[in-house]
């Protein structure tokens, strides 16, 4: 299999004759699974189910708006609602696996990261927002398996516990505020990407011009929403007023925004747009 593009076969080998043997052999069979077509479509994959996640997201903050009702109804009636039934349960499995893959695409891409006509520091800046992005989608994963399993059990008429012991609330807060800092990374990420147009690398030469317009406007929407959100979290998990981080909480977060029903609407339509965009990703993603 050939190396990445830039890379001559002596330079890439060059590192590996300095590893052991099996860090070596292990390397070189992480990296044809990085390069096989199998990881390719599992990737595409990946990027529909978290367009699906957004257009969810947007769904939930749409009917918020739509209905007037705040409170916990985006988690105890929609979320809740959906992983009780079994084509809910289903699509949240298939979501988790989705993100799952998007998340060793992510790790593997902050690994060999390798663009000759990229500098240090736009390479670092790559790698940092490729370690950043792994996380969000690793938690965004393990939320829809943990609403899955939660909402089986309610099906089956199993009660879960949600008792926790104080070093594990402390723990939670944590994960919550260390969430919120990612969110609101990603989100300055997202806009700028938008702004500069910069997801076009991520694309095939010769994007239809509707593609770089959802493009844009779906990053600038999902940058603006998400930084929001992210506030909001690193806020309550500082006080402890929020559960576990994961989709439960991005929902019960939306509609404590700071915005009205006009201005949720316009945050439902900006995520709405990336998540057509995800689609369109996955259909024109460079390899």
């Amino acid at each position: 299999m050939s190396e990445p593009e830039g890379t001559t076969e002596a330079e890439a080998s060059a590192p590996d004759r300095r590893r052991p043997a099996v860090l070596r052999t292990a390397a070189q069979r992480t990296r044809q699974v990085h390069q096989s077509r199998t990881f390719d479509v599992i990737v595409g994959v990946g990027l529909v189910t978290y367009g699906f996640v957004h257009l969810l997201i947007a769904g939930i903050a749409v009917r918020i708006a739509w209905t007037g009702v705040r409170g916990s109804d985006t988690q105890d009636a929609a979320l809740a609602a959906m992983a009780q039934t079994v084509f809910g349960e289903v699509l949240l499995w298939i979501t988790a696996f989705g993100l799952a893959a998007l998340t060793l695409w992510q790790l593997f891409e902050a690994i060999w990261r390798r663009n000759p006509l990229e500098r240090a520091v736009g390479k670092a800046f790559g790698r940092t927002g490729a370690l950043f992005s792994a996380a969000a989608y690793l938690t965004l994963g393990i939320s829809a398996a943990r609403v899955a399993l939660a909402g089986r059990a309610a099906r089956e008429g199993r009660r879960t516990t949600d008792t926790t012991t104080p070093f594990e609330e402390a723990v939670l807060r944590v994960a919550v505020v260390i969430t919120g800092i990612v969110l609101v990374v990603l989100a300055v990420r997202a806009i700028y990407r938008g702004v500069r147009r910069r997801f076009l690398e991520d694309l095939k030469d010769g994007a239809h011009p509707a593609v770089i317009i959802v493009g844009q406007g779906g990053y600038i929407g999902k940058g603006i929403t998400f930084g929001i959100v992210g506030a909001l979290m690193i806020i309550v998990g500082i006080d402890g007023r929020t559960g576990p981080p994961g989709l439960e909480t991005v929902f019960r977060l939306l509609n404590l925004s700071p915005a009205g029903g006009i201005l949720l609407l316009l945050k439902a339509f900006g995520l709405a747009l990336f998540g057509v965009y995800c689609f369109a990703w996955a259909a024109n993603r460079r390899r």
